[in-house]
């Protein structure tokens, strides 16, 4: 362990939001309630210099009016259905110390070390007293410093939570600057916690639920997974080189970065697992163009369901990433359905339920400015994956044309899969 000297506190909105304000999270939300997102964002000391933790406080206190709804603890009303109560709690705020500078972090080349950036709990098994957000300040020997983010799926996406850090950025800015905060937008009213009509079943018939989810035992109040499946998480990075090598291989047709990258690993997985466990059915996550909201919380990407009628071991990556880029069905409105058939009470799981894949090259992950200065690292990883594993895609810091990929899956197959990418030219020895 390189952290220590860790301390617990809480921050909330510097304005009361009000008493009877409550957050209903919609179907979709629900759908996700297993997963969280952790991510780290590694400043150097020109970008945090004088940058103490009163004044990272005082920036929250302004930042947390606009995102009250992170501050609140779930309840369950009369019919079951998670909800949040909006009382102003606060966001779980850890700080900590790391005994090595950031040069010498990065220079470890171990993106498994930025776990131990994030303080992550999952929420329950009393859920009014969980936190949905932690956030962990560790100061580097240097003068550096990282954020690290916990942030509960069910608030909203990986677009969310990258919105919700670059907003944090504007406000600690203009702290330091000097400048009055923009005066807070006024609480909404107290909205009705009115459970949503069930749908009955048919006596003696099963569900059908589209391709993206499965259902799971119930969890009860502790919201993690209900088997005993173990991941384990790995990362590499990819230069501009080795992408526009990758993308040539699938050739005749011009394939986006995303699907060329993702037809890979999707190829590297089907080698590996037996036939029975093929994956010729694959998730993608993506932003949805057509829902370009900024700054308003929600699970609002496309998530796409995409078959292979065919061996994905012996294709030809042009014909893969062709079928990833072009075919598959949105399947957000299936999801909710299926959520909605018992009004939200059932719990599934999403990532991982299928081999799935995570588009985060427009989640602007690197817009966090702090005194006009970016972050020299951020990654982000997945917590509650299930069995059939996921893979994250984001841009680096060199102009968007690299990659950084974080992959999640059962501990037997991370060392085949290294093989596999070693041998495709993805991963270096130097990336053990």
């Amino acid at each position: 362990m390189l952290i220590h000297n860790i301390k617990l506190s809480s921050v909330g909105p510097s304005i009361s939001t009000g008493s009877g304000v409550v957050h209903e999270p919609s179907g979709m939300d629900l759908a996700m309630k297993l997963h969280y997102f952790i991510g780290v964002y590694l400043f150097r000391r020109d970008a945090v210099e004088g940058l103490t933790t009163m004044v990272i406080k005082e920036s929250m206190f302004y930042w947390l009016n606009d995102y009250y709804v992170t501050c609140g603890r779930f309840r369950r009303s009369d019919s079951g259905r998670p909800y949040m109560k909006c009382n102003d709690c606060g966001v779980r705020f850890i700080e900590a110390e790391c005994e090595k500078t950031v040069d010498e972090w990065l220079e470890m080349r171990d993106y498994s070390l930025n776990r131990q950036l994030v303080y992550h709990l999952p929420i329950g098994p009393e859920i009014s007293f969980s936190p949905p957000v932690f956030l962990q300040v560790t100061r580097f020997k240097c003068g550096g410093m990282s954020l690290g983010l916990s942030w509960a799926h069910i608030l909203g996406d990986a677009f969310s939570a990258c919105e919700f850090i670059n907003k944090w950025g504007q406000a600690v800015s203009k702290i330091q600057a000097d400048r009055p905060p923009i005066l807070p937008r006024p609480p909404p009213l107290p909205t009705n916690n009115n459970p949503k009509p069930q749908t009955p079943q048919p006596a003696n018939t099963k569900p059908n639920y589209p391709l993206s989810i499965n259902r799971v035992n119930p969890v009860g109040d502790r919201w993690v997974p209900s088997d005993n499946f173990k991941t384990n998480t790995f990362s590499f990075h990819l230069t501009s080189t080795q992408m526009t090598h990758l993308q040539s291989k699938c050739d005749p047709q011009p394939i986006p970065p995303f699907e060329s990258l993702c037809a890979f690993v999707w190829k590297c997985i089907a080698k590996i697992r037996d036939h029975t466990e093929s994956p010729n059915i694959v998730t993608l996550f993506k932003r949805d163009p057509n829902n370009p909201e900024s700054g308003k919380l929600g699970n609002t990407g496309k998530i796409r369901t995409v078959e292979a009628e065919f061996s994905v071991a012996d294709a030809e990556l042009g014909k893969l990433g062709k079928l990833l880029a072009e075919e598959g069905s949105d399947e957000r409105g299936e999801i909710e359905k299926a959520v909605e058939k018992d009004n939200g009470v059932s719990d599934f799981v999403v990532y991982g339920a299928k081999l799935t894949f995570v588009n985060m090259e427009e989640a602007n992950p690197y817009g966090v400015e702090v005194k006009g200065n970016g972050a020299e690292l951020v990654w982000y990883g997945i917590e509650g994956v299930g069995n059939k594993g996921a893979v994250v895609v984001m841009k680096d810091s060199d102009g968007g044309k690299g990659r950084v990929v974080t992959v999640i899956f059962g501990e037997d197959e991370v060392m085949k899969l290294k093989h596999e990418l070693r041998d495709g030219g993805l991963l270096l020895d130097t990336d053990y």
